[in-house]
C-alpha cells in the first residue's frame, strides 16, 4: 500500500513530522500546513538528493546515493544508501510521475530525463540531475505530504532523534568520559612507585657511567656498612 491509499492518512503527519514537515489530515487527505507563502517555505524542510557515483555488485551496478535533510537552515540528517537503476525508476520515478500533474511535472522535470534503461554512459549524471528536480519539486511543496512520504521510504531516511534521547546519549557520553578519566588518575597513581623506583635505578646507572671512581667507592661502603649490619 503506498503512502497515498486510504487508511494510512491519520499516520503521516506524525511520520512526516518526525523530519519537520507540518501536514495536517481532513475531509480531503492529507495536506501541508498553511498557505504557500516566503515563510511558509522557509520553514519547509529542505531535501537534498545527490547521485555521486556506481559500483559493481552482486552482477548489479549499484548508483551512490547521498541525502540530507535541513530544517530551517539546521542540517538534522545525512544518509548514503545504494539503489540499483530498476528500483529508482520503478519506486521513485514512475509513481513521482503519475501522480504528479502533467503540467507540475514538466515543470520540475521537464529539462531533466530520467535515465534510460541499461546503464548506458551518462547515467549518473542523468540520476543525478533527476534526483535534483525532485528535492526541488519537494522543497518547494510540489509533492503531497504522502509522495514525500513515499520519497522519504524510498531513500531509506533514518528517523531523528528525539530530544530525549539526545539529552540520554549526551549523558551517557559525559558520564563515560569521567569514568574513563577516574581510571586513568587510578592507574597513574598506581603505577607512581614503580616509576619512581625505575628513573632512580636509571639515574644511578647514568651517574655510575659517567664517575665510575666514585661509583666504585659508594658500592664499597654500601658493601661494608651491609656486612657490619650482618655482623
Amino acid at each position: 500500500m503506498s503512502a497515498t491509499d486510504d487508511g494510512v492518512f491519520d499516520t503521516l503527519p506524525p511520520y512526516l513530522g518526525k523530519f519537520g514537515y507540518l501536514a495536517e489530515s481532513g475531509a480531503e487527505g492529507t495536506q501541508w500546513k498553511g498557505d504557500v507563502s516566503e515563510a511558509t517555505l522557509r520553514a519547509h524542510p529542505q531535501l537534498e538528493i545527490h547521485v555521486t557515483g556506481h559500483a559493481e555488485g552482486e552482477g548489479h551496478t549499484q548508483y551512490l546515493l547521498h541525502c540530507s535533510l535541513s530544517v530551517s537552515g539546521v542540517r538534522r540528517l545525512d544518509w548514503p544508501l545504494q539503489k540499483r537503476l530498476r528500483i529508482l525508476r520503478e519506486e521513485l520515478h514512475c509513481p513521482i510521475k503519475e501522480q504528479l500533474s502533467p503540467e507540475i511535472y514538466e515543470q520540475y522535470f521537464g529539462r531533466t530525463p530520467f535515465a534510460h534503461k541499461g546503464g548506458f554512459p551518462g547515467t549518473t549524471a542523468r540520476l543525478d540531475a533527476w534526483c535534483s528536480a525532485l528535492a526541488e519539486c519537494t522543497n518547494a511543496r510540489g509533492c503531497s505530504p504522502g509522495m514525500v512520504a513515499m520519497v522519504l521510504n524510498v531513500l531509506e531516511a533514518p528517523e531523528p532523534r528525539s530530544a530525549k534521547d539526545a539529552a540520554k546519549s549526551a549523558a551517557s557520553s559525559v558520564a563515560d568520559r569521567f569514568r574513563n578519566a577516574a581510571q586513568t588518575v587510578k592507574t597513574k597513581v598506581e603505577q607512581a612507585p614503580q616509576q619512581a623506583q625505575q628513573k632512580m635505578e636509571q639515574a644511578a646507572l647514568v651517574y655510575a657511567a659517567r664517575n665510575p671512581q666514585a661509583a666504585l667507592g659508594m658500592a664499597s661502603k654500601v658493601a661494608k656498612t651491609a656486612s657490619m649490619a650482618k655482623w
